[in-house]
């Protein structure tokens, strides 16, 4: 019984999936290339999969080979790259008030470089419309307050979001995107 219901909902999913509208394809496509510390399907473009290694070699150089973390890849700042947010996972990174985010920027040669750290950060995190200084503004969870705003202060991303401003607009609103879900384990 348990296995049909489960099929029905994913029959409801995929066919709807199928008829979203333009407007939700952002968030879609957000949520498709995301990639949570497994390999999701087997089916990733020769662009993406390389996307892909050239990220996880960077994490790994940064965290001396830290495997377990949550990613997602965005341009923040809008050069036609895409960057990527990192929110690592494991006791090395992670305390009584949240994890450790990283953010990486993309670079022409494909690859990744360290830009921003920030500790005691949690999901979900978000890619607002807001910009400052050329970067999409972050909203992410801290324990404690909640939802924060971080904002690009010309060189990286606050290095402490618990003392970040509270976000208290509505993050569904049109032109912000979900980078990473909150996990249920």
């Amino acid at each position: 019984m348990k296995i049909q219901i489960l099929s029905a909902l994913f029959l409801a999913m995929l066919v709807a999936g199928c008829q979203s509208n333009p407007s939700n394809m952002v968030e879609a496509e957000s949520d498709l290339t995301s990639v949570v510390t497994s390999t999701v399907g087997n089916e990733v473009s020769a662009s993406k999969s390389a996307e892909n290694k050239a990220l996880e070699q960077a994490v790994h150089a940064y965290t001396q080979d830290q495997s377990n973390y949550q990613t997602n890849t965005f341009d923040l700042n809008q050069d036609g790259l895409a960057d990527a947010v990192v929110l690592l996972d494991g006791s090395e990174w992670c305390g009584s008030g949240g994890c450790t985010l990283l953010v990486f920027k993309g670079l022409a040669n494909g690859r990744f470089q360290p830009h921003s750290k920030m500790t005691v950060s949690s999901t979900p995190i978000y890619a607002l419309s807001t910009q400052t200084q050329g970067w999409h503004d972050l909203s992410v969870y801290t324990r404690g307050l909640g939802q924060v705003i971080l904002k690009f202060n010309g060189k990286s991303y606050p290095s402490n979001p618990s003392l970040a401003t509270k976000y208290t607009a509505n993050l569904k609103q049109v032109g912000n995107t979900l980078l990473l879900p909150i996990v249920v384990e």
